[in-house]
């Protein structure tokens, strides 16, 4: 079995590597000698007829060429591929950065920064994978192609590495970006009201999801506070608040459309400046602002479909005053 095809791979790469070089006799002789083992298993067909101690014994005479076989074998391989992986995982990403006014809206620009970034996990199937994307309407993004893509397909909605690349690049093959003044881009509207008490301050932030579609995960509003200040949290909803690490931080795991509104009421014997600037973290997955959808993923020259596994995800990275 494998010892004879094994063999006979040897010999043909052997010819391969050096083309002049003339068949010998005792390249015939090896692979017949490597054929031999067959004659191995009919044996053992017939174990049945011996003794059990014997049946081993022979089990392991009979074995030894195959094992070497296929450790070899393992050892030439390529790297170990998860088979109950896609061969190619790609992550579809953006970060959204503003300032917002502590009253609310925003303080200048929004910048929205994109990546759709590629990891290939088997180069045997996926080496030149391409991607033919939806078409996009959004014509207020600009784009950079990566410089081993062929920039003529991306106009086509295809994403492919040009003529000579020897496989798809790894990490972010296509960036975009997007700068707006128009409040809506966020899919909330967070106000803060400071009031000046005896003691120092009270602050009142109200959060509201202008977005109902968003769903924002992990959801955290953080007001710097130095510890001689006995900051104190009055009441948070949804979420909880604590003061800890130096800040007073709202956590609201999942907020959404079944919540649509919020607010955290603290005090803290401090000024407005020093509980300021506060900031708003938040992700949300399986959507992102500039539209991505894989239509077709396939091999760039063999043309036979790859199957992948697509992350989407959008971090917002928002500071307050």
């Amino acid at each position: 079995g494998g010892g004879g095809s094994m063999g006979g791979g040897g010999a043909s790469m052997g010819g391969g590597m050096d083309s002049s070089a003339p068949w010998t006799p005792s390249m015939n002789e090896d692979s017949a000698a490597t054929f031999k083992p067959k004659s191995g298993p009919k044996k053992g067909m017939a174990l049945g007829k011996k003794k059990p101690g014997d049946i081993f014994a022979s089990l392991g005479t009979s074995e030894p060429s195959a094992a070497e076989d296929i450790v070899e074998a393992q050892d030439e391989a390529a790297p170990v591929i998860n088979p109950l992986l896609e061969p190619v995982k790609v992550v579809i990403q953006e970060k959204i950065t503003a300032d917002l006014a502590v009253e609310g809206g925003l303080n200048g620009e929004a910048t929205c920064n994109g990546s759709f970034e590629v990891t290939v996990l088997d180069h045997a199937k996926a080496d030149l994978v391409c991607f033919k994307l939806a078409p996009n309407s959004r014509t207020d993004f600009k784009y950079k192609v990566h410089p081993s893509l062929n920039k003529a397909s991306h106009a086509q909605n295809i994403l492919e590495v040009r003529a000579g690349q020897p496989a798809f690049p790894t990490g972010g093959c296509l960036k975009w970006q997007l700068k707006t003044t128009d409040d809506d881009f966020l899919p909330i509207n967070l106000s803060c009201w400071p009031t000046p008490t005896g003691e120092g301050t009270q602050i009142v932030v109200e959060l509201e999801l202008t977005d109902q579609s968003t769903a924002l995960e992990n959801v955290m509003i953080s007001f710097p506070a130095p510890a001689s200040s006995k900051p104190s949290v009055t009441s948070a909803s949804p979420g909880e608040a604590s003061y800890q690490g130096g800040a007073v931080m709202w956590r609201i795991p999942v907020f959404d459309s079944s919540e649509g509104s919020g607010t955290l009421e603290f005090t803290a014997a401090a000024d407005v400046a020093s509980l300021m600037p506060a900031s708003f973290n938040a992700m949300t997955v399986g959507t992102t602002k500039c539209p991505m959808e894989i239509m077709e993923c396939y091999h760039q020259e063999r043309k036979d479909p790859i199957e992948f596994a697509c992350e989407k995800k959008v971090a917002y990275e928002l500071t307050i005053g």
